[in-house]
């Protein structure tokens, strides 16, 4: 038997058990059968019939045996696949048990057992802070709570209702409002500047816009059950047993779709990380997850547009105004030659059988705005600059057809090029049609002696970029204990509790 005595079974029942903290069911681990089996041998009631003794140490010895290996290969690669979950959509390499791993976790089963079931659990700092706040919620959960009934309402500073004093009430039991006072009902029915404050502090936390007044879409948010948030816990504590085999480079970039936010960090820098608000694609364009190393930045890119777009979007707007193409700086092409705008019959056309190459020229009212970034990747995406700003303000960013709008391009710009002097900015600016900032620039312009950069930069051997794109609805920001709800855009979430449900998942089979 892997564990040899009684109390080495109840202590591995106990630490199945605990796998609630880890947002699992200990049914996943078969834990009421090895305490059932356990009880049967220990209260020695089949002491006289030595076969049925044999045959429940030998359902024991199996069952413990396959939980032990299952627990230890769930926390350490994750108990289900991301890519089965994500199908097309996932490009990310993550790690699997193999031969040596099984070999090597026999061994140390045989050895001590509750040992190497304790010792494969997660110690990241991110998974620890996610177990002690799913601990923290789950005691909160049987505190009463109830729901902020304030229609449509939105209230602005100096505002008083029973609804601001309700709103408060939450902030209090959430943990963003710490008034001096909180012994008089009648207190808290102002919106003031503190508690619009701790307003702020609760968006902040769920990757919501900063406002300076409340209304119906904060307040739903507000509304959401203890519930909701250990649901996300659970299934990005699973995200975070997911090994990435693509290690990091100094300069690395990383991209989370949920919250649409992007972080560009130098380990090798005493400088802060660059933290910028993204577009990402919306549900019926998800972006891809992936990851990949920053190949080039392009300086005035051209759009190619991709055909489902020039069918499905530019066709039929041009179709409506005769003027679209022309003031939107494109041109047609057919077999490689440009074809006049004006030679075609747009009232007859059939967007659908619309077969014209179009091509954006650069500009600024270019799609593609001023800069993009170039990676390897299946899904023909890329990082870029925008022209339209506006959906940087909003709280759902998953507004674009896949790939992803950067709000700072030109701060990511100066991230990616090595090295970077107030001089070399200077000729990035100039490079596109924006004057430079640098007394010393401004002379070399008025010399004329200001050069302007290629429209293709390389990234440097030497400077490698490492860049993932993937999905966290409860992340951290370097240097931030804080941790940050996102809303749950493509439904991923719940894939992944789903197959976190113990009928769904299966055994892995060696070598998987």
């Amino acid at each position: 038997m892997i564990i040899n005595s009684a109390n080495g079974l109840y202590t591995f029942i106990d630490i199945l058990n605990q796998a609630e903290e880890h947002g699992l069911s200990p049914e996943l681990f078969s834990s009421s059968k090895i305490k059932m089996l356990t009880d049967a041998i220990d209260s020695g009631a089949f002491i006289s019939n030595l076969d049925t003794v044999y045959k429940i140490m030998i359902a024991l010895e199996e069952t413990s045996t396959k939980s032990a290996i299952k627990y230890i290969t769930g926390m350490k690669y994750g108990f289900v696949d991301p890519k089965s979950l994500y199908k097309k959509d996932y490009d990310i390499v993550t790690s699997t048990p193999d031969s040596l791993f099984y070999n090597s976790l026999y061994t140390e089963i045989k050895k001590d057992p509750i040992l190497a079931v304790l010792n494969s659990q997660p110690s990241e700092d991110i998974y620890l802070k996610l177990r002690d706040e799913y601990k923290l919620l789950r005691n909160r959960q049987e505190t009463g709570f109830k729901e902020i009934a304030s229609g449509d309402a939105t209230y602005k500073p100096g505002d008083k209702s029973k609804h601001i004093k309700a709103i408060a009430d939450r902030l209090i039991l959430t943990g963003e409002y710490e008034p001096d006072s909180i012994t008089s009902d009648s207190l808290h029915m102002k919106l003031d500047k503190e508690l619009l404050a701790a307003i702020n502090t609760f968006r902040r936390r769920n990757s919501y816009p900063e406002e300076a007044e409340v209304g119906k879409l904060t307040i739903s948010a507000l509304n959401r059950p203890f519930e909701y948030y250990q649901a996300k816990i659970r299934a990005n504590m699973e995200r975070y047993r997911w090994k990435r085999t693509k290690a990091k480079h100094n300069k690395h970039i990383e991209v989370n779709v949920a919250s649409a936010m992007l972080v560009a960090s130098n380990t090798k820098s005493d400088s802060l990380p660059l933290i910028s608000r993204v577009c990402v694609g919306s549900v019926k364009n998800k972006t891809p997850l992936l990851q990949s190393d920053i190949s080039y930045m392009n300086l005035n890119p051209i759009w190619n547009v991709p055909t489902s777009i020039a069918q499905k979007e530019v066709a039929v707007l041009q179709k409506k105004d005769p003027t679209y193409i022309e003031r939107h700086n494109m041109k047609l092409y057919k077999g490689g030659k440009e074809v006049d705008v004006s030679s075609i019959n747009w009232k007859d056309d059939n967007p659908d059988k619309f077969s014209y190459t179009i091509k954006q020229d650069p500009g600024g009212g270019n799609s593609l705005g001023l800069v993009k970034f170039m990676f390897n990747n299946a899904f023909s995406v890329y990082l870029h600059d925008t022209p339209s700003k506006q959906a940087f303000n909003r709280k759902n960013r998953a507004v674009s057809h896949g790939c992803v709008r950067v709000q700072k391009p030109f701060d990511l710009a100066f991230f990616c090029a090595s090295p970077v002097t107030e001089i070399y900015k200077d000729r990035f600016y100039y490079s596109i049609n924006k004057p430079p900032v640098s007394d010393e620039g401004k002379k070399l312009l008025k010399e004329q002696k200001l050069k302007k950069l290629p429209d293709i930069i390389n990234i440097d051997k030497d400077n490698k970029i490492s860049l993932f794109i993937d999905y966290y609805t409860v992340f951290m920001y370097p240097d931030d204990e804080t941790l940050y709800y996102a809303d749950d855009i493509y439904d991923y979430d719940k894939l992944i509790l789903d197959a976190l449900n113990p009928n769904q998942i299966t055994e892995k089979k060696k070598g998987e």
